[in-house]
């Protein structure tokens, strides 16, 4: 597999790579100007540390390059032999990238520097592989719902990739829950899957999915109670006098809190059929049991 993951990087790179407009953001406040020639001429300055950020930063795989890698991988990994076999065929005959910049219409030929290879295939995550359980419920997904919503399976695929999870017997439990009864034309379901896999990134594997989901909510619900309280009280005071009082402004950032709120809950009723609102009230669905099948995994769900 070695030879056909080399020779994918290769091609990606020839098709051309996307400068971001955060990288040229950068690139402007850096040198004053995104003309090519003179980012070509910083790139031709290795070791000089503008130029090792730069390079690091047009070199970074975005989702686009992932899924053309993926495309090879299909979920399995590289041996670590094999990836070491990888690098040093990079470092030997490095492989030359085309950079396409959205406001200019040349473009720009830069080598793939020896002292990035490591980082960049680091970034690809070529040593991770799919759980075969986690592989029969993605398949399903595929046959049943892909093209229902606003993702897919390759997609999917990156998204595990780069979550790098241990894939433990709990986390795939759930994980194979949410793709079973999360309806795929939910306008949320991208967002729910993205928290779900950073959820399950920092919690690692637990007896109680449940418990811990909704220990997440309250957390946020207080933090977000206390910065609505904070908001209001800076709205009806000046900072200076709130600062005289020895009042300090927490930073929290609400609206990404009610995002996470909201695929909690959403997460919490589709798998396990209920939720509970921050003053302990539950709330409940049907979860649809339709026979004797459907009861371990409703059994687990309940756990």
């Amino acid at each position: 597999m070695v030879d056909r993951v080399e020779a994918k990087i290769r091609a990606l790179f020839r098709e051309g790579l996307p400068i971001t407009s955060d990288v040229v953001a950068y690139i402007e406040a850096t040198l004053g100007s995104a003309d090519p020639h003179i980012v070509a001429n910083l790139l031709d300055r290795p070791g000089e540390s503008d130029s090792d950020t730069l390079l690091e930063l047009v070199f970074f795989p975005d989702a686009a390059f992932q899924r053309g890698v993926e495309t090879v991988l299909g979920g399995k990994a590289l041996s670590p032999a094999d990836q070491a076999c990888l690098a040093e065929r990079l470092m030997t005959a490095p492989a030359s990238a085309r950079f396409i910049f959205p406001t200019h219409p040349q473009h720009l030929d830069c080598n793939l520097p020896v002292a990035g290879v490591e980082a960049f295939l680091t970034r690809l995550g070529l040593g991770w592989s799919l759980d075969a359980r986690l592989r029969e419920a993605l398949d399903r997904w595929a046959a049943e719902f892909e093209g229902a919503g606003n993702t897919d399976f390759l997609s999917l695929l990156v998204r595990l990739r780069n979550a790098g999870l241990a894939q433990t017997q709990g986390q795939v439990g759930l994980l194979k829950d949410f793709l079973e009864r999360m309806p795929a034309e939910d306008s949320r379901w991208d967002a729910c899957f993205d928290f779900l896999l950073a959820f399950l990134s920092e919690r690692g594997d637990t007896l109680n999915f449940y418990r811990a989901l909704m220990a997440r909510k309250m957390y946020l619900l207080r933090h977000l109670i206390k910065a609505r309280r904070q908001a209001e009280r800076m709205s009806r005071s000046n900072m200076e006098t709130l600062s005289a009082t020895g009042f300090r402004a927490a930073h929290f950032d609400t609206a990404a809190a009610e995002r996470a709120l909201g695929c909690i809950d959403a997460i919490a009723l589709a798998v396990y059929g209920r939720t509970e609102h921050f003053d302990g009230t539950p709330v409940s669905v049907d979860l649809g049991v339709t026979g004797a099948a459907d009861i371990e995994g409703v059994l687990r769900r309940l756990l």
